[in-house]
Formats: structure tokens, sequence, C-alpha cells
């Protein structure tokens, strides 16, 4: 994402960090972006709702987890990558595990 955002018009697309991830069966994480459409009659996803997503998923990766949670309510609701955050973190009542790195481990496919 840090090569495309630079060079992407945001009439055309936008980016947004989704956070880190450790697929089952791969050795090193993966740093995983969204193509978003532009904001209009597609999207309604405003570029306030990606910047609030992206804070949330540094305090998450951070390890700051009550503070993305609070974020994560700024997101529009039906954000799908914003119920995934929102569920990994509820799951551990808004604490980190204590080995915590900021890469979510895929456990399958």
């Amino acid at each position: 994402s840090n090569l495309v955002r630079p060079r992407l018009q945001p009439d055309v697309g936008r980016i947004r960090n989704l956070g880190c991830v450790l697929p089952v069966g791969m050795e090193n994480p993966v740093d995983v972006a969204e193509l978003m459409p532009p904001v209009g009659e597609f999207c309604d996803f405003s570029d306030e709702d990606v910047a609030s997503y992206e804070r949330a998923v540094a305090h998450f990766v951070a390890g700051r987890w009550e503070e993305a949670y609070r974020e994560l309510h700024s997101v529009p609701p039906a954000d799908r990558a914003q119920d995934f955050l929102t569920m990994r973190i509820a799951q551990h009542e808004r604490v980190p595990p204590a080995d915590w790195d900021g890469i979510v481990r895929l456990p399958r496919k």
C-alpha cells in the first residue's frame, strides 16, 4: 500500500491499511490493504471513515485495544473489516494477549 497510495488519484480509488496477518501455513506475516472506490455513488465510506479505521488499526497493532475499540465505533457499522477487528478485541475482553506482537494469526483458511 505504501507504493500504491501516493500514486493513486483519489477520484480513481483509495487504499486503507487493514493490518498485519499471518495466514496458516505461511512463515512470514503479510501487511494487508484494501483498494476502495472513490467517495461517491458507489461508496458511502468517507475519507474520515478511512482515517478512523486506520487510527484504530494503529492502536490495535500497538496493543492499545481499548483505544482501538473506541475508534472502531466511529466507523460505519456495516464495514466488515471493522467487524473483524471489533470481534478480535471483544474476544479478548479488550486486552491484548501477553505475547501480542501486532500480528493477527489466522488459524485456518
